[in-house]
């Protein structure tokens, strides 16, 4: 009997081993640039037979749902609460650094997601998950900044998201070109002016009616 269970287990860690070689191949592949790569592509980084692949994986989007999940174990320590307590210059230059941080190591398997989760609930659902744990956190982190707007409050919240979002730092990255500081810098100062309050905005808004008149 003894036999058997180690016969099992045996089984069992060699199957664990494959299935992680398998979304370890994936990774690689992607941050190599191969956003969207075959079973065929897979099998061969991960040194494996084409027919392993689907073995231990129903399909393809159960794979990348499974790679996907890899990456966000990966920056799971990234994801420490900023201090609200914090002055607000403090606090805004957290909370760029830690999301800086995040964007740059998911960058890659972003762009391949995006491709993904058209065709997956599973990522779909993940990247749902993720918004809106970054829009709590950010109401939780400034909370007496947007609670002066008032009415505009939860106006002033998606704007600060959006201006902390992957995709507004791809823009900054990719599009524009901006290291990482000059990047951090922009989404800096559009927090500043965001949580200034509405009076800064208003003054800022009657400045530029001004200068149009």
């Amino acid at each position: 009997m003894r036999g058997v269970t180690q016969t099992a287990d045996g089984r069992t860690a060699r199957s664990a081993r494959t299935r992680a070689a398998v979304v370890t191949a994936v990774l690689e592949l992607v941050r190599a640039g191969n956003v969207r790569p075959t079973a065929k592509e897979i099998a061969a980084r991960a040194g494996i037979s084409l027919r392993s692949v689907y073995v231990h994986f129903d399909d393809l989007d159960d794979l990348f749902a499974a790679a996907g999940a890899r990456q966000a174990e990966e920056v799971a320590h990234l994801l420490y609460p900023v201090d609200a307590g914090l002055p607000l210059a403090e606090r805004i230059e957290a909370v760029v650094r830690q999301r800086a941080a995040i964007w740059e190591v998911l960058a890659p398997v972003r762009r391949a997601a995006m491709l993904w989760s058209s065709s997956s609930s599973t990522l779909q659902a993940g990247s749902a998950r993720m918004t809106r744990r970054a829009v709590r956190d950010l109401a939780r982190v400034f909370g007496p900044e947007l609670d002066r707007w008032g009415e505009r409050r939860e106006e002033v919240l998606e704007a600060l998201h959006v201006a902390n979002s992957a995709g507004a730092w791809e823009v900054l990255r990719s599009e524009r070109g901006l290291a990482v500081d000059a990047a951090a810098a922009v989404v800096v100062t559009t927090m500043t002016n965001l949580l200034d309050g509405p009076s800064t905005a208003l003054a800022v808004k009657s400045e530029t009616l001004a200068g149009k008149a």
